[in-house]
């Protein structure tokens, strides 16, 4: 069995940490990536939470994956998803540029995994977004991007795998489309832990019993958007790409109401923040200013048929 002290994992957090903070750019496309147990639908929602003096944010996410396609060394695996991030602003505050209220996420992943051989796979990943607030005067943006990785699983002896990828991506972090490496290592320990080490996704998770399971997280949560100048800057200039980016550490706690269908309630705190309106060549040209006082909570519902598999000590 296993043990692992509470010195251990801080340390464990701090490093992962370090680790979003050093790149400082993050994943237009968020959601079940880089993770162990992937559900075949979730929806969740973040209240309407005071950002700022004289702004609010909310957000509503869904995702949901069709049934994998999976042939003899092949497997296929299409998913859908939709954010959407709403700001309020107080009208007693004026801004000297006012960003719009809604920014929508409507995107689309291709994932495919090639098994080389039983500790090797080729893994691909086609990603392609539709970024708008489908307010007057802003613009549609389609988006494409990819990754590739191999990925190599290393079983333990007391029971339990790693499995270690590494390649590169194609990705738009932050509001920049460039070329990156991608690094990640995830675990099924026992039948408690597991963890995920990368981007977006990074944590340590301990399945307590069957109904209950409590996550120890760094999350992120980035977009961005395109607007008209003529329509909401005041000085007409040149300045068009609204960009968000928090990163986040925090608690989620998943309840399972039934082996398939679960309830997750989550409270998270950002370590680092960015709002800002940037021109044409990404030089910002307003940052608006967000204050965190209180932690950032979410709720939500996921559906998984195939959890117990996924929860178990062999790789799928």
């Amino acid at each position: 069995m296993i043990k692992f002290s509470f010195s251990f994992i801080v340390s464990v957090l701090v490093l992962l940490l370090l680790n979003f903070l050093h790149y400082n750019t993050y994943s237009q496309v968020t959601g079940e990536v880089n993770v162990m147990d992937r559900d075949m639908f979730y929806a969740q929602y973040s209240p309407q939470q005071q950002i700022s003096d004289s702004m609010y944010y909310s957000r509503i996410s869904a995702k949901w994956a069709l049934p994998p396609i999976k042939l003899k060394h092949l497997l296929i695996a299409n998913t859908f998803g939709i954010d959407k991030h709403h700001f309020k602003y107080d009208k007693e505050n004026s801004f000297e540029v006012e960003p719009p209220s809604n920014v929508y996420n409507i995107n689309h992943t291709i994932f495919i995994n090639h098994s080389l051989s039983e500790r090797w796979s080729l893994n691909i990943q086609f990603m392609t977004y539709l970024i708008s607030s489908f307010e007057k005067g802003s613009d549609l943006d389609w988006r494409f991007n990819s990754n590739i990785y191999l990925e190599k699983t290393i079983y333990r002896a007391k029971g339990g795998y790693y499995l270690l990828g590494f390649g590169v991506g194609y990705l738009t972090l932050n509001g920049r489309t460039q070329v990156n490496p991608i690094v990640q290592l995830k675990s099924r320990l026992n039948e408690k832990w597991s963890f995920a080490l990368g981007l977006p996704n990074t944590y340590i998770k301990c399945d307590i019993q069957k109904r209950h399971s409590l996550k120890l997280l760094g999350e992120l949560n980035d977009f961005y958007t395109f607007l008209e100048p003529e329509m909401y800057f005041v000085d007409k200039s040149k300045e068009r790409k609204v960009v968000f980016t928090t990163v986040s550490v925090g608690l989620e706690y998943n309840y399972w109401v039934a082996p398939v269908l679960g309830l997750m309630f989550k409270a998270s705190f950002p370590v680092y923040d960015s709002f800002e309106i940037r021109d044409k060549k990404d030089n910002t040209k307003y940052e608006f200013k967000t204050s965190y006082d209180q932690p950032l909570f979410n709720i939500g519902i996921k559906f998984n048929p195939i959890r117990e598999l996924q929860n178990s000590l062999k790789p799928l």
